[in-house]
């Protein structure tokens, strides 16, 4: 689930369209699924180095094709060139994370843990950003991390390795996040998704020439695919937020575990347990809480004079 959902810091005022919006972002997540597949089956017959290279360097090459259309100064242009960098890495480290355990557990499972990422937010809003949260709040946190130990079961059956890459997968993603809000105040949307294209294709180039493989014919055009709907994605995603608040759009992230259910299923036959669907439901019901939650408290906040 490799999203830059927080593109998502709009503000309410003239967003007007919520129909369109929801339409967009449902697109841009069962967009996001069909990359994590894609990467999951291709991975079967290639290093999964290869196709983390193939996802930002196809990525990068049609913004590049595209820069006529998006405005040379545009895309080049940032305020503050370290942190959009910084930002790039750990869309990166998002990246490799994720894609690695998808390529040895379920899709399901990983995207179910993926999902305690809003509550780490809320965490590192408290310890970090040294922001109020209440009791509410941290009893949904520590319900969505009891989801976690319910999908991974410990002391049950034997726990992969690879569930750890995606807990710092969603530390990382929850990092990233914060920092997306605090530079989407002065950096323009295109130059931050144009850059962290260019630090992910920088990084897995340095990365895959340790592991390089000559990829088929057929690979290569998976590879393709993955970084142009990678790419496709998250502009549709960011045209998403044109049109309604980030607070309309949360809930609908959850639709990705619909999308990896039907996909491991149909592609490798990977069927949940209630278990899973367990823990995935008390991880989902928590990030709902903690999103209403949220509204409310913005609800009620004083209007600023």
């Amino acid at each position: 689930m490799n999203q830059e959902n927080t593109f998502a810091a709009a503000d309410d005022g003239g967003l007007n369209n919520p129909a369109r919006a929801i339409g967009l972002i449902l697109v841009a997540i069962s967009m996001f699924a069909t990359m994590d597949a894609l990467a999951k089956y291709t991975s079967e017959t290639i290093r999964v180095e290869m196709v983390i290279w193939g996802r930002y360097f196809f990525h990068f090459a049609a913004m590049v094709v595209m820069l006529p259309l998006l405005g040379v100064r545009r895309t080049f242009r940032v305020k503050d060139p370290v942190k959009v960098t910084i930002r790039g890495l750990l869309l990166l480290g998002c990246t490799t994370c994720f894609f690695t355990a998808i390529s040895l557990i379920p899709l399901t499972d990983a995207n179910a843990i993926v999902f305690v990422a809003p509550l780490i937010t809320v965490a590192l809003s408290a310890f970090v950003l040294r922001e109020k949260v209440g009791i509410r709040r941290w009893s949904a946190v520590v319900i969505g991390f009891a989801g976690v130990l319910i999908v991974l079961r410990p002391g049950f059956s034997e726990i992969h390795w690879a569930y750890f890459l995606v807990l710092a997968m969603a530390a990382m993603f929850s990092v990233f996040g914060l920092l997306t809000r605090a530079l989407n105040r002065t950096e323009d949307p295109v130059a931050m998704l144009f850059h962290s294209a260019l630090v992910g294709t920088v990084g897995t180039g340095i990365m895959v020439g340790f592991f390089w493989e000559t990829p088929t014919l057929h690979e290569w055009g998976f590879l393709m695919v993955i970084g142009v709907v990678g790419g496709i994605s998250h502009q549709v995603l960011i045209f998403s937020f044109r049109y309604a608040s980030a607070s309309l759009l949360a809930p609908f992230q959850y639709t990705v575990i619909i999308w990896a259910t039907i996909y491991g299923y149909a592609i490798f036959g990977d069927l949940p347990d209630i278990w899973t669907f367990a823990g995935a439901a008390l991880i989902v019901a928590a990030g709902l809480y903690v999103w209403v939650r949220e509204r409310q408290i913005k609800a009620n906040r004083p209007a600023r004079p």
